[in-house]
């Protein structure tokens, strides 16, 4: 990257085929941010205890649903397998002093208070079975087609590496439920706390609307999906819920806009240039990561300071440990 926006010298781009929410999300509050990081691949060293420990809550959430519904165990043994699967998946990171919250202990401890608070086979949101199996972690990659020469055509621009490809809308969500007879998409969250509007945030969320569409494409019949919070925090742990419908009308607006977004980020690529944006996004949540380096007019020797590591949406942890950037170069 240079001054101007364009691309770094320090490392070859990986432009994605698979686009998520997250992608799509951060390139529509800074062109810049999303270059960096999901082209480029940069991220602060280390690893997020954030995404660490919802990974591992996503884990052993999903374990004792499939002790449960796919082998028949009671709640009991299905937590006691669960816990040993959390553990390997955590590992020996130890949080930040900060993140009180986030400990191995206290994120399992939260496992515990959420099947209390959503026992399996009480919860009015059961598991989609599909041969015998329950469909936990539904994953999802979906060509966006038809592909046109020009954006005035009405369809999906091309990949700019591989013309002959298309981009693939993907994610995953928790489990694929159905709630009094008619299918449901169920999702986790955890988060440093729930306030009074935490439920709003859902309302026009296109991470949920992508959700819907991706099951429509396949021939589920949904509309609607439970987002479950759950905040680990250092002296308890609190729940909510949200129960979000999606009409017709808004799927079909969040599908024009991806279009859109798309033949804008492809026009970026092609120019060289990703925008900045040069407002609230540089500070919400405690300031971006790249602040340094766009504020610097020698980009590039920030740059070192950052592992290179490529999101997998698809994967069980979308932010893998570093890899070798003499391997991505």
């Amino acid at each position: 990257m240079s001054l101007n926006g364009k691309q770094s010298t320090t490392t070859k781009p990986h432009l994605p085929q698979l686009i998520d929410a997250t992608m799509m999300n951060c390139f529509r509050a800074c062109p810049q941010k999303f270059h960096l990081e999901f082209h480029q691949g940069y991220r602060p060293k280390g690893v997020s205890i954030d995404l660490h420990a919802g990974g591992c809550f996503a884990i052993a959430l999903e374990e004792v649903r499939s002790q449960v519904f796919g082998h028949g165990k009671s709640l009991a043994d299905a937590l006691v397998i669960a816990h040993a699967k959390f553990m390997v998946a955590w590992g020996d990171l130890e949080p930040p002093e900060w993140k009180p919250g986030k400990t191995r202990d206290n994120t399992w401890y939260a496992v515990e208070e959420y099947f209390k608070a959503y026992s399996p086979l009480t919860d009015f949101v059961q598991p989609y079975m599909t041969d015998d199996k329950p469909t936990l972690e539904y994953r999802f990659s979906i060509g966006l087609e038809p592909v046109t020469e020009t954006e005035e055509e009405g369809g999906f621009p091309s990949h700019p590496i591989d013309p002959e490809a298309s981009f693939h809308y993907g994610g995953k969500f928790d489990m694929l439920g159905h709630m009094q007879h008619r299918p449901v998409i169920l999702d986790e969250k955890t988060t440093r706390g729930i306030g009074k509007d935490w439920a709003d945030q859902w309302n026009l969320r296109s991470q949920f609307i992508g959700y819907v569409w991706a099951c429509q494409q396949v021939g589920i019949d949904i509309d609607t999906a439970v987002i479950r919070g759950i905040a680990l925090l250092k002296t308890e742990i609190k729940f909510a819920e949200a129960i979000r419908p999606y009409s017709n009308f808004l799927v079909k607006r969040w599908y024009e806009q991806l279009r859109r977004d798309l033949w804008r980020m492809r026009r970026c690529w092609e120019k060289g240039y990703f925008d900045f944006n040069l407002g609230e996004t540089c500070t919400a949540y405690g300031n971006c990561a790249f602040m340094t380096v766009c504020g610097s007019p020698n980009p590039d020797s920030w740059l070192t300071e950052f592992d290179i590591r490529h999101w997998n949406p698809l994967d069980h942890n979308p932010d893998p440990q570093p890899s070798n950037p003499a391997l991505v170069r």
